[in-house]
C-alpha cells in the first residue's frame, strides 16, 4: 500500500499551486511561475493522467549496475479532490475520501480501510496540497524533456526532519503543465514521475471511486474498518 502511495507526491506538486504560500518563497521568479501554474490547475474539477515512475536505487559499490539499480513503473490516476482511482504495478487503490479499497487483480482480493489523514508528504490527502508552506524556491534550469522546453524549480523543505531534502519540479512554461517531478531521498533513492498524458474535467460518476464487489466475481473482501 505505501509504495503505491507514495507515487501520488508526483500528483502533489500540482494542486499544491493553488495555494499561495507566499511567505516561503526566496526566488520571485519561481513564485510567478508557481503562481500561473497554481491559476491554470485550480480551476480544473478533476485530473486525469497517465504516468511512468522511475525508481532509482543508489549504489552500494562504485561497480554497481545502474540499470539493475533501476525500475520503470506505468500506472494510471483519476483524481477529485479528495477521491481517487489509482492503478500501478498489479494493484487497484480507489478512495472515495473515506474509505480506501486496496484490489490485487491477480489473486482477486480486496482490503477495505478507513481513509485517513496524514502529515506525511506521501499521503494523498496532500496531493496538490502539500507544499503549502514551510519550503523554499528556486529557478534552477532550462532544458528539454520529451521534446517539451521546460524551466526547472528546485523545492527544499525548511523541516529537515522529512526524508527527503529536495523536490524538482519540471514545467513546460508554454502550457503551464508540469512534465517531471524528481524527488531526492536523503536514503540515496530518486524516484522520477513522468506525465505521459493529461486531460481535465474528465465525466465521473458515483462508482468512479468506489470499489465495486460484484464485477470481481469472488471477490476476497477483508475489511480492516
Amino acid at each position: 500500500m505505501r509504495f503505491s502511495v507514495c507515487l501520488l507526491v508526483l500528483f502533489s506538486t500540482l494542486f499544491a499551486l493553488a495555494q499561495n504560500p507566499a511567505s516561503s518563497y526566496n526566488d520571485p521568479d519561481a513564485a510567478a511561475l508557481l503562481q500561473k501554474v497554481s491559476e491554470k490547475y485550480k480551476s480544473y474539477k478533476n485530473i486525469s493522467s497517465t504516468f511512468k515512475l522511475v525508481v532509482q536505487k543508489p549504489k552500494v559499490k562504485p561497480e554497481d549496475n545502474e540499470k539493475k539499480l533501476t525500475d520503470t513503473l506505468s500506472g494510471k490516476i483519476l483524481l477529485e479532490g479528495n477521491k481517487f482511482n489509482l492503478t500501478i504495478k498489479g494493484q487497484q487503490i480507489v478512495c472515495d475520501g473515506k474509505n480506501v479499497w486496496t484490489y490485487i487483480p491477480l489473486s482477486n482480493e480486496v482490503q477495505v480501510n478507513y481513509f485517513e489523514e496524514s502529515d506525511d508528504i506521501l499521503s494523498p490527502t496532500k496531493i496538490f496540497t502539500f507544499y503549502t508552506d514551510g519550503y523554499s524556491y528556486q529557478l534552477k534550469e532550462k532544458k528539454t524533456i520529451a521534446g517539451k522546453q521546460v524551466t526547472v524549480v528546485e523545492i527544499s523543505p525548511s523541516n529537515k526532519k522529512v526524508s527527503y531534502f529536495k523536490i524538482d519540479v519540471a514545467i513546460d512554461e508554454a502550457t503551464l503543465q508540469i512534465v517531471e517531478t524528481k524527488i531526492y531521498q536523503k536514503s540515496g533513492m530518486r524516484y522520477v514521475y513522468m506525465l505521459t498524458k493529461q486531460t481535465f474535467n474528465t465525466a465521473t460518476t458515483a462508482d468512479s471511486f468506489v470499489f465495486d464487489a460484484s464485477k470481481h466475481p469472488g471477490v476476497k473482501i477483508t475489511d480492516l474498518r
